[in-house]
């Protein structure tokens, strides 16, 4: 279920494809690339969205599964699939601590921006690597740290230009943990993962102009609280700042973002043999 009167995702269905998408598909691509997903293959995506990284493997044949909390979300991916005509593809809502499948379902499994979302992200990756068949991989994608994300830096320095009091808070504990790569590898090992791979890759989030920078890189769950604590009329205050100082920088025509993604590969093993006694 999700509660109406907290920002969460559910809320952002209908913005996350001309907003977010053209970032996160470049990342989403960056992990089907890594895994060599093949045609035929079984893939759960968690966390999907509107289907951003099952869209593309289903695009390179794969048998693709979607599921994610949000019923706004699965229902535009399922929109999305109808579309394409993957008849053989689907969208569940589904919680992704509580995966409701049986052990072994998949050749692949993927969480691409999503695992800090749990919290409980340790009972996540475990569920993944419950589903994931013995020789199959997974992938996890997470972002590399804050400062590392160019789109959130030059929105934050305009909420503290705009709000002088305002005082950044640190990142919660679950993307402290996981963004870090030591820490991410040593989790999904834990998890029940092996020869566990990162890899950092970088990507620009290409932007028409400042004005539709500012108007549209604030649609997210974590801006609107920070508006709603900020007060009335922040989010106009902000997105005035923002388009003034891009402007400065960039001009009026396009511009690009960098931003940093690790991207952590994993192989389910196989059970080892007993020998005969």
């Amino acid at each position: 279920m999700t509660d109406d009167n907290q920002p969460g995702w559910n809320h952002y269905a209908a913005e996350y494809e001309a907003v977010h998408e053209p970032l996160t598909r470049q990342f989403a691509e960056a992990a089907l690339d890594a895994v060599s997903v093949a045609a035929g293959e079984r893939l759960l995506d968690i966390a999907t969205g509107p289907g951003t990284l099952a869209l593309l493997a289903a695009r390179r044949g794969a048998a693709v599964t979607g599921i994610d909390t949000s019923p706004r979300m699965i229902a535009r991916f399922n929109d999305r699939l109808f579309e394409a005509g993957f008849a053989g593809a689907s969208g569940r809502v589904m919680d992704g601590a509580r995966l409701d499948f049986a052990d072994g379902s998949f050749d692949a499994v993927f969480c691409a921006f999503g695992i800090m979302l749990f919290a409980d992200f340790r009972g996540a990756l475990a569920e993944m690597a419950r589903v994931t068949r013995p020789g199959g991989r997974a992938a996890v994608v997470m972002w590399n740290g804050l400062d590392r994300m160019e789109h959130v830096q030059v929105w934050l320095r305009a909420v503290a230009y705009a709000f002088p009091q305002f005082q950044p808070t640190l990142p919660p504990d679950n993307w402290a943990i996981l963004q870090e790569p030591a820490s991410l590898a040593r989790i999904l090992e834990q998890a029940g993962f092996a020869e566990v791979d990162i890899r950092t890759a970088r990507r620009e989030w290409r932007v028409p102009s400042p004005a539709w920078f500012a108007a549209h890189a604030d649609l997210s769950p974590a801006a609107e609280s920070l508006y709603r604590s900020l007060g009335p009329g922040a989010r106009e205050r902000v997105r005035r700042v923002l388009e003034e100082q891009l402007r400065a920088r960039f001009g009026d025509g396009p511009f690009a973002l960098a931003a940093e993604a690790n991207i952590a590969c994993g192989t389910k093993p196989h059970v080892a043999q007993r020998e005969p006694v």
